[in-house]
């Protein structure tokens, strides 16, 4: 197996006019995300013409003619298991494809399972046995090894033989719209932005805060957001989850009061002020603009009743159309719709996804 690594502006310039006049472009990131916010991009890699391309970001001055390139034109881009890959795309290129197509999205809708990885679906449809040698790399590091450099390739050689057999089989079984509207939803909520404000709500506990408390955890969380932002490093590595819900409920207004919280002396020491003063302006909050006490699934009045008579429901059309549980109503699909009807029925708020599109065409709920 053979592929061409590319790693100087030299090199990179006759790709450039292949990658403008493709209108399918195959692609896979390798990048590191661990001791940081955003993803670090290590290697890109590109199936084109019958080529593997290893371009290696890190070496190349231009990186943003090759991103210039890459998004010239309305190209259709195909990964595997493409969230992440679109992450990267977002902070390295600041831009997001006009239409994406995900091998082990469309592997789901036929029926290959709900995940299924690159490996796993290359040796179903190729017939192929792909090692998985090199899973703990760090990309960043130099030189790559030539294991590496083969590892990485076909992460892509396989990519348009999957491509081919599986938009054949969405056709033949008559998924692809199903397909197509998934693939643009996905787009659609990678362009959402976060509300800081909200994120509040997504931290573990926070259901058994009072609303005065929750307004301490509010400005918490946003501060604990904007703080992994700015400083490029996990919200968790800022504070976890735990000290957030604790220093809510016992909110600390002095140095001394916050020498009891359990973090770190390094933390205190970097974030205390801070700290003090989200809580601070937590507890100035209005009542009025206090949020309302988080209501748990289960705290619903036949809650269960209504999830296992849904969940029921999605197995039941799941198995008539050969689609795996997960996909077509997973549980947080299911509390989503559940939830909407329990609270926002007859609200003006957009219609859950059990309710809108190819699963509300399925599915057929009320």
């Amino acid at each position: 197996m053979s592929y061409s690594y590319i790693d100087s502006d030299i090199l990179l310039e006759p790709l450039l006019a292949q990658i403008n006049a493709s209108t399918t472009l195959l692609l896979d990131t390798e990048f590191i995300r661990v001791s940081t916010y955003f993803p670090k991009l290590g290697l890109l890699q590109l199936h084109l013409n019958s080529i593997d391309y290893l371009i290696d970001p890190l070496a190349i001055k231009t990186i943003n003619l090759l991103w210039d390139s890459i998004f010239s034109a309305q190209k259709e881009f195909v990964f595997h298991s493409c969230k992440e890959d679109l992450d990267v795309l977002q902070v390295c290129a600041h831009q997001l494809p006009e239409r994406v197509f995900d091998t082990q999205v469309a592997a789901a809708f036929l029926g290959y399972g709900a995940s299924l990885g690159y490996a796993g679906l290359v040796e179903q449809i190729c017939g192929v046995t792909l090692a998985k040698d090199q899973t703990l790399t760090d990309w960043l590091a130099r030189p790559l090894t030539e294991a590496q450099k083969l590892y990485a390739a076909k992460d892509v050689s396989y990519l348009q033989s999957l491509y081919d057999h599986l938009s054949k089989q969405l056709d033949f079984t008559g998924k692809k719209a199903w397909f197509d509207e998934e693939m643009s939803a996905l787009l659609c909520s990678k362009k959402q932005p976060i509300i800081d404000d909200e994120l509040y709500r997504e931290i573990s506990g926070a259901w058994q805060l009072y609303p005065s408390e929750l307004a301490v955890l509010r400005e918490l969380a946003k501060w604990r957001y904007q703080t992994a932002l700015a400083e490029d490093k996990p919200q968790n590595f800022v504070l976890r989850e735990e000290i957030l819900a604790e220093l809510s409920r016992k909110r600390p207004e002095t140095e001394r009061e916050l020498a009891q919280i359990d973090i770190s002396s390094q933390q205190k020491n970097r974030y205390g002020s801070a700290i003090i003063q989200c809580i601070q302006k937590g507890m100035s909050c209005e009542v009025a603009s206090q949020p309302t006490r988080i209501q748990r699934m289960i705290d619903f009045p036949h809650y269960k009743h209504d999830f296992k008579q849904i969940k029921q429901r999605v197995e039941v059309v799941a198995k008539e159309h050969n689609l795996p549980i997960e996909l077509l109503g997973s549980r947080k699909l299911i509390n989503q719709y559940l939830l909407w009807s329990y609270e926002n029925k007859k609200l003006e708020v957009a219609l859950p996804k059990l309710m809108s599109g190819w699963r509300n065409q399925l599915l057929k709920l009320e």
